[in-house]
């Protein structure tokens, strides 16, 4: 399945079923596919959204009232900077606010803390539609990996109704694939067992999870004959250096997921380029913004990735700040998607950012190539301090536990880097320092990203 296709396919049905949409667009049939067709839709279920929420939504209500935002439809996609923006704090603040429903409507209640964070939880609500356009998402997005007939590990938490893992088993139940639900948690053995028992194609997990897990198998296992396809790695990004180590050990194809849980989850899937993503154009608009000044920013240059819905019943989000940054790719995709924008990667996030030395900014991943090219590295962690009022980064660095920690190597590696062989040069950081941890000791829970512990 081509994601492009599928999106056209939204639009071509909204045209024949809905009078107003064609008197809109002008047009009784859109050319598929193209970006007028994209846009043309967009602008129309957006003006809905907006007609919807000031109708139906107290929070925006209030804050387009307060705001002074427009109260007339807008003309141009572009329009929409004059609205507010939606903050993620508002979602923990009162979220029963944002209700554009009666809670006996409510078909799932989403509490989190969003991964790579950490604060006061925040609430999102689906009706039973938003669930089905959800899945329906989800069913698009494994079809460009998984074929009808094709059995699909889910590596996700499960448990509660319409957990993450019933949701995208109802998406693949859709495709005509075979689901199987497996231990989000589960230890390598028990994947292996899995994986063996179940002859599957595809495996959907969490991306450092998977790879902690693959490490661990490959000293006793040749997974490349266990027939596995495809991973569809999920939740964080993934370090070129990672990937080819994953394609080594499985002897398969890779490919990335970008979601959001503000968003319903599922936002945008890698294609055959992977490099970047394409995105759920049939729900979703993007912006992407100045974190500092909420300005747009030209294509090409990086900045804030911001929501709207479209078709959200319960709960719409509009405008609202991801404070994951990336940038929109305005390269065309060599996979022949020409009517859909493209996302970069998404490396970094605002609240895992810091600032060393003579002002450069370093984040999580940013050393991620470097030390995952070492072979027997599973995971890392930085640690910021200042000693004598000089910046210290130290980095715990776990290994394989059938290989040794070359703490040589490692810090070959991290002197090479460019921002550390800066600051190094200019006096202004101390010697990168590194520690050995056992194996374990950087393990994650759950599907939380790694911030900077920052004890400056």
């Amino acid at each position: 399945m081509n994601l492009e296709s599928w999106i056209h396919g939204v639009i071509s049905l909204n045209l024949q079923n809905d009078d107003e949409f064609r008197r809109f667009s002008g047009k009784s049939f859109l050319h598929l596919p193209s970006r007028y067709a994209v846009e043309s839709y967009q602008l129309y279920k957006l003006n809905q959204a907006l007609r919807y929420c000031r109708r139906n939504s107290p929070f925006y209500r209030d804050l387009f009232l307060s705001t002074r935002a427009p109260s007339e439809d807008l003309r141009d996609l572009s329009d929409l900077a004059s609205f507010p923006f939606t903050e993620p704090h508002h979602l923990s603040g009162n979220p029963y606010r944002f209700l554009c429903i009666s809670q006996s409507e409510i078909a799932r209640p989403y509490t989190f803390i969003t991964s790579g964070t950490t604060g006061p939880q925040k609430k999102i609500f689906w009706t039973q539609s938003d669930l089905d356009r959800i899945t329906s998402f989800m069913s698009a997005g494994m079809g460009t990996v998984a074929d009808p007939g094709d059995t699909v590990a889910i590596l996700l938490p499960d448990g509660k109704p319409n957990s993450q893992a019933y949701l995208l088993r109802q998406g693949i139940l859709k495709l005509g694939a075979v689901p199987v639900v497996g231990d989000a948690d589960l230890n390598a053995n028990e994947l292996l067992q899995l994986v063996e028992q179940s002859h599957c194609k595809v495996i959907f997990a969490y991306a450092r999870k998977f790879f902690r897990l693959s490490k661990e198998l490959e000293a006793n296992h040749d997974l490349r004959r266990k027939g596995v396809r495809v991973l569809f790695l999920a939740s964080e990004y993934l370090p070129d250096a990672m990937r080819r180590q994953l394609a080594r050990i499985w002897d398969c194809d890779i490919r990335t997921h970008y979601g959001l849980t503000e968003m319903g989850l599922g936002v945008a899937v890698e294609c055959e380029a992977q490099k970047g993503f394409h995105f759920n154009e049939a729900e979703l608009v993007l912006e992407v913004v100045n974190p500092e000044t909420g300005r747009p920013v030209p294509a090409g240059e990086e900045g804030e990735l911001v929501f709207t819905t479209l078709n959200r019943e319960a709960m719409p989000l509009i405008r609202y700040k991801s404070h994951d940054i990336s940038r929109l790719v305005p390269e065309p995709c060599v996979c022949g998607a020409s009517s859909l924008l493209k996302i970069d990667t998404v490396k970094k996030r605002l609240e895992s950012t810091a600032t060393i030395g003579v002002g450069d900014e370093i984040y999580p991943v940013l050393f991620d190539d470097a030390l995952f090219d070492i072979s027997g590295v599973v995971d890392y962690q930085i640690i910021a301090s200042r000693v004598n009022g000089i910046d210290q980064l130290t980095f715990k660095v776990e290994m394989a536990p059938h290989q040794a920690g070359e703490i040589s190597e490692i810090s070959r590696k991290l002197r090479s880097d460019p921002v550390i062989a800066k600051n190094l040069s200019a006096r202004r950081i101390l010697e990168p320092e590194i520690e050995i941890v056992p194996w374990g000791g950087l393990a994650s829970v759950g599907r939380a990203k790694k911030l900077i512990d920052d004890r400056r």
